[in-house]
Order: structure tokens, then C-alpha cells, then sequence
């Protein structure tokens, strides 16, 4: 998806176990949250669907025993293209045909209805319909999906968050969704459906999702057939023209006026500086993008209502609204707010640091980071930081014996030089290279102390989907809260042999393949190849075209070994590598940590993020230089080593019963030395 303006936002279209005893150590609102969740998790996602029509997918939800299906309009638009052919995938992989029957294009809501019966029971399994107007901002609610589009290998990912702002149209969450989700349902804590996945912006807070009650109040109308209306991703500021007059500033999705411009509507209506708008037109409205559709649809010189408040009190007055920009005027203003956007600007550079301040209805807001404090303390000691001497912070670790093994992220740590190891009293220590696993990416160090704290590991049933996980640093300071979102499975990405270079789409010299990159921790960099080589064969066999190196690394496994003939400087010469499982998406479609930009909308990675043999999949936005260190349950159990951020909303564990085997492995090798 490209980026078009700092406040466009982003179309997304392309079984419950008895809970153990929960330590005495965890918070009772925690323990209540996952049992809550754990119930309606298991009741809710039967009704979850694909939605595909033969040239994309996105997600649906089933929310009659007839087969009605909620999705959102960009899911099915037909405007433009033939007519789709809609069929709609159960999680068990049984698939029907739909129709549209139809959608308001300016909500981005879409009706569909299952052609057949159901195969296998008198009723389509299906989820209730919850109300959004009554839903209060910093209430908790999940999602389910499909990111990425319907994998049968995998369940639709568990993602936790809060409700942070509601609009008549919109509900916005920290629910973190993407490509694939358009469509998919958001649920309140009892599993009834309050959402309809809608859009994201470049903030990854920021996520969208039509209001249920826009299906309340038009469903009639897209049952009978139905459509109407005009989708906007663009925010055009119509706020800020002489349409209406007063510049927001936008906190914690409360707008705030910043500014009246002087004998503006907004200004002779009497709004001030200060002023909080609430409703507009007696409508709410969740973000920019939410207001400026309620402007559009409001005509000029037309006397409307705004609720305001003021000094604490709420207030109502009467605005008769000026003219609207032209369609060139509107033009150059967005020119312009590329320059002007300076605090949305910040925001977004911000939220590519570890130091954005959350807002006091997200989930990592202090009050709610407080829950899990006697769960940091549980954990107290077995964290520690991995940072360049007198430089920054690499990676966290793991304490995994009391004389001072700690296992932790080889790719961030392989190549540093000196590297120190802050325990949690502030003390730092040499650290010496013990081994490496490259199949998991984890390095076992050395550090000289006694007495530390090892990691409690759980067991294999605590780290079933849906289970609440925290991360927390060195100190022992709880800072980001998720949950599992698909259990314990093993990535295709593993079984592949890697080279670890990227070629160019023009990368042929006379002599060979030509390399453009090598990547760090890859096989090629262990064997010194240099951008530049020209690779001539692979195991003996020639390769003149890049298609062809490709192909041959391809049929190769892991742990392969792989004589390359290459030539540098006219000089032939041959190397011996062992391949590593493919660690990276080959074609740059996520961006790496040290190339964050406005164009990456939340995607940045760890460099080594793919190709382990067994991962937990959980929903923290983790941080590259997060990595290494324990992923803990609200017992304080370790449920996992955190080892990679995958996606957008994608991280990645070592699950723990894996975590321990690797360990012994390695431990064994300095044994044996």
C-alpha cells in the first residue's frame, strides 16, 4: 500500500482448554479478562468467514442461522469490474457461494447471504450483534480475521486491544488489523460484534472498523438490495477551510480547537479556542477522517447543531456552515498538508520509537500496565539487556541458570563487537559466545555472576490462543501487554535453504549472477561473499541467469552444504557455506529496522524474522532491539523467548518446551569444548 498523505488512511482489502489455576501472584482483573476471553473466543469463531471473488480476499462474519454475512463494502465492490463470483470459507474449510445483497459505500459496509443451506446442521454457526452507540472509550474488545488472506494450516489470529474512540460510522481500537482483515469482526468481551474491519493509517493505534450500529440503522436497506453513497480514505480538512473554520489539534482522539479563523462560520458561532467538539450535526464522530465525512455530506449554508464543551460543561450552539473548497482548492490544500502536518508528522515518528507516550485508553496506558506489576515482580531478575559498549541497547535475554547462562537473539548479537550484559541491578558484564542454534536464531553467552534468577518456563498448555502475555525489561518494568494469537506451528519459511543474498533484477554479468547485497547472519556473509561476486555455479553446476541461482538454492534444505564458484576482481575462487533456513521475505515487502520511513505504515522487522522451526505468534509491537528476552503469561510463567517482529501486527516466540531443548543442545556443546 502506498502512502498518500499524512492523514490518508488504508483500505485492508487483498478450542477452549479449562484454565488452570492462576498463580495467587496474578492480578484478579487479568484473571477475569482471560477467562472472559478464553469463553468468548471459543463461541465466536465458527462464525468467522473468507471472503473471496476470484481476484482478492478479505474476512466476513456470519450473523444469522440463514447465512447473512457482514463484510465491508471495499471487500466486494463492483464498480469498475465484472460482477464477482462471491463464496464465502468457514474456518473448517467448507466453502459456499454468496450474494451481494447490499452495502452503504460511504460507511463501508457490505451485506452478503449465503446461497445454500448448511451442509452439516439445520443452522450456519453465528455470531450476535452487539451496539456501538453505548460502547465507552477505553473498553476492551478482540479481533479475528484473516491477514494475509485464509490459510487452512493456520486459525484466525487473536488480536487484544481497547476501544479508543466512537463515532456514528466508525469505532476506532488499538486492535492492531491489516491486509486481509477488511471485513472481519470486532467483538466486545462477551463475543458480540461491534465492528466490521474497516482501515488503517500509518499509526498503529490507529485501526478502524465500521460501527455495528450503521448495520442497525441501514441493514433494512441492504437486505432489500440496496447501495449507495461513496467511500473517502482521505481526509481533506474540511474542518479547517472556511467551510467551517477552526483548526484542530487532535489528543487522545479529542479534538480540541487550536484555532478559529477569524469570520469563519466556526467564529461567528461563537467557538473558541479550548473548545472540545463533541457532536456535529447531532453526530459523533471517532477521528479527522470521521469529521471530515460528516462535513461532506453536510450542504453549504446550512444551519446545523454543534455540541461543544467548555470549561468542563457541555454546550449546544447554532452554525450556519460557508462554502466549500473547490476541487482545486482542495488539491492545493493537500499539497500543503504535507508540509503543514507537522504534528501528525510527529506522531507517526514517534510511534517508530519505544518511547511514544500511550494514549489513557490504549492497553499500554500506565493504569493498565499497573495490572501486571505483581506479574513483573514475579519475573524480577531474569531479564537482562544486551547493549554496545557505551553505545545502545541490541537485545534482551534470558537468564537460564543461576551461574550465569543467558540465552538471546544471535542474529542482533553475532556481530557486535565487545558486547555488555546490564543485569538488573544496573551491573555489566563481558559477555563470552558460547553457541548458536541458526535454525532458531538463538546465541547461548556466558556472563560471570552467581545467583541470578532463571526464567520459569511454562508448559505447553500455557500458551494456548488467547492467552495474555506481557513483555517487560531488564528492571523488571512491565511495557508491552498482547496475546497469543496462534498457537504453537511450525513456518513453511523453515524448510527452505537460504543463502542469504539479494540479487537485482539486472544482476548478470558475462561471468555469472552478480550479487547486490549480503545479508547479515546469512551463509554468504559467514563465507565472505562481497556485493559485487559473480556467482558462476552452484554445487558444479553453471548458473548464467538468476532465475537459475535461485532455483538451485532453492531445492537444497537447510544445513545443506553449498560449494559456490564465484569470481571477484577477475579472480575465480570457491567457498563452502551451510545454508541457513530462509530468515527474511526475499522481496523486501517489509522494511528493515535501520530503514524506517513514512511509506512502511507500522511494518518494520527484525532482520532475521522468518524460518523458525516452531513459533508462537502473538500481537505485541515489538520492537527489533526487544527481541531476545522472555514472553510471560499473568502467572509470570515464561510461555516463550521473544525472537522476532515479523509484520505489522506480528511478533514472534519460541515457544518454551523448544526454548529448553535448544538450550540443553548448546549447553552441551560448552560442556564438550
Amino acid at each position: 500500500m502506498n502512502q498518500t498523505l499524512p492523514r490518508a488512511m488504508f483500505l485492508l482489502l487483498t478450542a477452549f482448554v479449562a484454565n488452570a489455576p492462576f498463580a495467587s501472584a496474578a492480578n484478579p482483573d487479568l484473571v477475569a479478562r482471560q477467562k472472559w476471553l478464553n469463553a468468548a473466543i471459543k463461541k465466536v469463531s465458527p462464525a468467522l468467514v473468507s471472503v473471496q471473488d476470484g481476484m482478492g480476499a478479505g474476512s466476513g462474519v456470519v450473523v444469522s442461522a440463514d447465512g447473512i454475512v457482514l463484510t465491508a463494502s471495499h471487500v466486494v465492490e463492483t464498480r469498475g469490474r465484472n460482477s464477482p463470483r462471491l463464496q464465502v470459507v468457514f474456518p473448517d474449510g467448507s466453502t459456499y457461494l454468496a450474494d451481494l445483497l447490499g452495502m452503504s459505500r460511504s460507511a463501508d459496509a457490505a451485506m452478503l447471504k449465503i446461497r445454500d443451506k448448511p451442509r452439516n446442521g439445520a443452522e450456519f454457526p453465528y455470531a450476535k450483534l452487539g451496539e456501538s452507540d453505548n460502547l465507552e472509550r477505553g473498553e476492551w474488545c478482540f479481533a479475528l480475521g484473516h491477514p494475509g488472506g485464509f490459510q487452512p494450516e493456520r486459525p484466525a489470529p487473536v488480536r487484544l486491544g481497547r476501544v479508543l474512540s466512537v463515532g456514528h460510522r466508525t469505532i476506532v481500537s488499538d486492535c492492531a488489523i491489516v491486509l486481509g482483515d477488511s471485513g472481519g469482526p470486532l467483538f466486545d468481551m462477551e463475543g458480540r460484534v461491534i465492528g466490521i474491519h474497516s482501515m488503517i493509517t500509518e499509526v498503529i493505534v490507529e485501526n478502524r472498523h465500521v460501527a455495528i450500529d450503521v448495520f442497525r440503522r441501514d441493514g433494512d436497506r441492504m437486505e432489500a438490495g440496496e447501495s449507495w453513497g461513496r467511500l473517502q480514505a482521505r481526509d481533506d480538512d474540511l474542518v479547517e477551510s472556511n467551510f467551517f473554520g477552526v483548526t484542530l489539534r487532535w489528543r487522545d482522539f479529542t479534538p480540541e480547537a487550536a484555532h478559529v479563523i477569524s469570520d469563519s462560520p466556526a467564529d461567528r458561532a461563537g467557538i473558541r479556542p479550548g473548545d472540545i467538539l463533541l457532536r456535529i450535526a447531532n453526530q459523533k464522530f471517532a477521528d479527522p477522517l470521521g469529521l471530515n465525512n460528516l462535513l461532506s455530506e453536510v450542504a453549504e449554508d446550512q444551519d446545523i447543531s454543534v455540541q461543544l464543551q467548555r470549561a468542563a460543561s457541555e454546550r449546544e450552539i447554532r452554525l450556519t456552515t460557508g462554502s466549500k473548497p473547490s476541487r482545486e482548492e482542495l488539491r492545493s490544500r493537500r499539497g500543503k498538508q504535507v508540509v503543514l502536518g507537522r504534528e501528525h508528522a510527529n506522531e507517526l515518528e514517534q510511534q517508530l520509537t519505544s518511547f511514544r507516550k500511550p494514549g489513557s485508553f490504549e492497553k499500554r496506558s500506565r493504569e493498565e500496565m499497573d495490572r501486571f506489576a505483581s506479574v513483573a515482580d514475579e519475573t524480577q531478575g531474569s531479564v537482562v539487556t544486551f547493549r554496545r559498549k557505551l553505545g545502545r541497547n541490541i537485545a534482551f535475554g534470558a537468564v537460564m541458570s543461576a551461574d550465569g547462562y543467558v540465552l538471546t537473539k544471535a542474529s542482533e548479537l553475532e556481530d557486535e563487537i565487545e558486547p555488555e550484559c546490564i543485569l538488573s541491578n544496573g551491573k555489566r558484564l563481558k559477555v563470552r559466545e558460547v553457541a548458536i542454534d541458526r535454525a532458531f536464531d538463538l546465541m547461548l553467552v556466558k556472563v560471570d555472576a552467581l545467583n541470578l534468577k532463571p526464567v520459569d518456563w511454562a508448559s505447553r498448555e500455557a500458551a494456548e490462543r488467547g492467552t495474555i502475555v506481557l513483555t517487560t525489561d531488564s528492571r523488571g518494568a512491565p511495557f508491552l501487554p498482547g496475546v497469543i494469537s496462534v498457537e504453537t506451528r511450525e513456518l513453511e519459511s523453515s524448510k527452505r535453504g537460504f543463502l542469504g543474498i539479494v540479487l537485482g533484477n539486472d544482476a548478470v554479468s558475462s561471468s555469472g549472477v552478480v550479487v547486490t547485497e549480503v545479508l547479515p547472519g546469512g551463509a554468504a556473509e559467514r563465507g565472505k561473499l562481497k556485493p559485487g561476486d559473480s556467482v558462476m555455479s552452484v554445487n558444479g553446476t553453471g548458473v548464467s541467469r538468476r532465475e537459475a541461482l535461485i532455483n538451485e538454492i532453492r531445492r537444497l534444505p537447510p544445513n545443506s552444504s553449498v560449494t559456490l564458484r564465484y569470481e571477484r576482481d577477475n579472480v575465480i575462487r570457491s567457498i563452502t557455506v551451510e545454508l541457513t533456513p530462509q530468515f527474511i521475505v526475499q522481496d523486501h515487502e517489509v522494511l528493515l529496522p535501520d530503514r524506517y520511513g513514512r511509506d512502511n505504515l507500522g511494518k518494520f522487522v527484525s532482520a532475521h524474522h522468518i524460518g523458525f522451526p516452531e513459533v508462537l505468534e502473538h500481537d505485541t509491537d515489538l520492537f527489533p532491539d526487544q527481541c531476545g528476552g522472555p514472553l510471560f503469561n499473568i502467572e509470570g510463567k515464561a510461555v516463550g523467548l521473544n525472537i522476532a517482529r515479523a509484520a505489522r501486527i506480528t511478533s514472534y516466540a519460541i515457544p518454551a518446551a523448544a526454548v529448553e531443548r535448544v538450550y540443553r543442545q548448546l549447553r552441551s556443546q560448552d560442556a564438550g569444548k
